[in-house]
């Protein structure tokens, strides 16, 4: 069973993330668990114990996260705290379709079974998956990320591609510090606005040009990052 899951953005840069933990996964089942709990005794509370109420309650149970992965994409209010999201292993964005898939397999895979089905499915299949995960084409990812990642996450890269050719040997003067800030902008899309995470690629990306002394500035921001710490790994190994 891997313990991380590679990931091709619609840009063609490949993007490695660590596949959730299962501690992590009924960790934040449990903290939804929780919530909604707390949802009906306040819903209860406010409408009292008629018709509405049971119709409410209904809803809250059922749609609860259907509703809040699509709207989050790919996140639940546990997930977040937990630092986890589903993703498309194929790249694409998460979507309605992919989150109803998993949702409507949910029953099997937690509920009736008592979550058994989905542990022992994520425990025996390579990218973690439970049955909803393998029908949508999803894989649940962590998303924690932060400047003090260890140099073998870097050294993970060289494998793909150890013929890496060098356009730029000056990049082994360049810290490791700003190398491993530069994997981090990299795999921090998910957890900003598209636009605030475009304004860090650029001014990360900018900051980098002139370090290499370059005459133009990329066009494709993101793959010129990625070439840059794939390079260095080259390097420096």
């Amino acid at each position: 069973m891997a313990n991380s899951i590679e990931i091709r953005t619609a840009q063609q840069v490949t993007l490695s993330y660590d596949l959730a933990t299962v501690g992590a996964r009924i960790l934040s089942t449990l903290i939804d668990g929780a919530l909604i709990l707390l949802i009906l005794w306040v819903t209860r509370f406010i409408l009292g114990g008629g018709l509405l109420s049971a119709w409410a309650s209904f809803i809250i149970l059922t749609f609860y996260h259907l509703a809040f992965e699509t709207v989050l994409g790919g996140r639940s209010p546990g997930k977040m705290i937990t630092g986890i999201r589903v993703m498309r292993t194929d790249g694409a964005p998460i979507g309605f379709a992919d989150c109803f898939l998993r949702w409507i397999v949910r029953p099997l895979d937690i509920t009736f079974s008592g979550g058994a089905l989905g542990l022992f499915l994520i425990l025996g299949s390579e990218k973690r998956q439970r049955l909803g995960d393998m029908m949508a084409g999803t894989a649940v990812v962590s998303v924690k990320h932060s400047l003090h990642y260890a140099y073998h996450d870097l050294m993970r890269l060289h494998h793909k591609n150890p013929e890496q050719n060098i356009t730029w040997p000056q990049l082994r003067h360049i810290e490791e510090k700003h190398i491993l800030f530069i994997k981090n902008i990299i795999n921090s899309r998910d957890d900003y606005s598209e636009n605030a995470h475009q304004q860090a690629l650029r001014k990360c990306a900018e900051r980098m040009v002139a370090l290499l002394e370059l005459e133009k500035h990329p066009a494709d921001e993101r793959g010129f990052l990625q070439q840059i710490v794939n390079e260095y790994i080259v390097l420096t190994r």
